[in-house]
């Protein structure tokens, strides 16, 4: 992503660095990206030698590498495998290290739940019952959510990071067909953020894909996701910085 500073534009906030702005935007798409894998995957690894889940067909729409031999395999990998650049614990390392990186900005008790949830995470892979353990994974993450729109006073923080969590959601829901009835709320929560920052986001996409998925999220072809994926990709890209 290619961001710009952010000005500080309320009293007692402090301007944020290009390096603060991206790391604050990928603390909320990582941890957004654990949370909603996890609620898909808990009852797929729980019930995995009954389970008749087409794994080959998640990681086609997750446009994510399949190397696995089997169900059993895939449930182990992509929980557990740290080489696998697309595994969960994967996504939650990327978030803990965004969030080590903002320790002075969202405070050390933000900082700490991020922490639990990784340290649960690797309990997981050991434990007789990892669904539970997920479950603790997913209940820190709420916490962690929680904790920073209740005590992080910095708009553009919250906003910024508001911002990364939501568009995170909103690309799994459209490439799992998850929870159309709720796109619409979610793309009105990303044009919220996103309008009360000074973040460098490219405004005539966000309105195109905005519409769009307002207008056809519980008809859409495969055409028309492709279409809108890319624009959300390209949201935060680089654009003419006069403009």
């Amino acid at each position: 992503m290619d961001f710009r500073e952010v000005k500080a534009t309320r009293k007692g906030e402090v301007p944020l660095t290009l390096k603060q702005v991206d790391s604050i935007y990928w603390l909320g798409r990582y941890t957004e990206r654990v949370l909603t894998t996890l609620k898909v995957f808990m009852d797929v690894y729980d019930s995995q030698l009954d389970s008749h889940f087409d794994y080959a067909k998640y990681c086609s729409d997750l446009d994510i590498y399949n190397g696995f031999s089997s169900l059993s395999d895939f449930c182990q990998r992509y929980a557990f495998d740290r080489t696998y650049a697309s595994s969960i614990i994967s996504s939650m390392n990327r978030s803990y290290d965004n969030a080590i990186m903002l320790r002075e900005t969202i405070g050390s008790d933000s900082l700490s739940y991020i922490e639990l949830a990784l340290r649960r995470m690797e309990d997981a892979q050991y434990s007789q019952t990892p669904a539970l353990v997920f479950q603790k994974v997913i209940d820190n993450i709420m916490a962690f959510k929680g904790q920073v729109f209740d005590s992080i006073a910095d708009h553009n923080v919250r906003h910024i990071l508001l911002a990364g969590l939501t568009l995170e959601r909103l690309d799994m829901y459209l490439r799992l067909n998850m929870n159309e009835d709720k796109i619409a709320f979610e793309c009105r929560r990303l044009t919220h953020s996103i309008e009360r920052t000074d973040i460098n986001c490219d405004r005539l996409a966000l309105q195109k894909v905005c519409g769009e998925l307002c207008e056809k999220s519980d008809f859409m072809d495969n055409a028309d996701k492709m279409i809108l994926l890319q624009l959300i990709d390209g949201l935060f890209m680089k654009i003419d910085m006069a403009a």
